[in-house]
């Protein structure tokens, strides 16, 4: 049975174990419901809406490659992502859980507040950049 979530800009396509999630005009991720390591539901205060995260691993058991996705759900939209979430619990063992210890300093980089957001590891020129950019930010007197 097909599962689809849309909302303006968005779509959650669960279909024959593949998720689909489809950011209209941006981009595409599709992705093997088996490779999920978590599927978790956060109602954001104050309107209602909630925030959808789904963190997936490589192929290998021993890889530390890592994809975070959140997406912003509207409150309209909330009942709907939760059942999905219960679903892919059910059929593929899905832990709804917080992220480990280095994998949460990992989504430190996610500025609070912001609804979505793809995260992937990166090489060691860009973590070179990163660190030097944050410093330069930190020590500027303005």
């Amino acid at each position: 049975m097909i599962h689809r979530l849309e909302w303006r800009g968005f779509q959650l396509v669960y279909d024959e174990g593949i998720l689909e999630l489809v950011w209209s005009g941006v981009a595409t991720l599709a992705i093997k419901a088996e490779r999920c390591i978590e599927a978790s539901l956060h109602s954001k205060p104050g309107d209602g809406s909630g925030l959808l995260a789904f963190r997936f691993k490589s192929t290998s058991s021993d890889a530390t490659d890592l994809i975070v996705v959140q997406v912003g759900v509207p409150a309209a939209h909330v009942q709907s992502a939760e059942q999905l979430t219960q679903r892919l619990r059910r059929e593929h063992g899905i832990p709804d859980r917080q992220a480990d210890e280095d994998e949460t300093a990992e989504l430190a980089r996610i500025p609070a507040g912001t609804d979505g957001w793809v995260l992937a590891p990166t090489g060691p020129a860009s973590e070179e950049l990163f660190d030097e950019i944050m410093n330069r930010i930190e020590n500027d007197p303005d």
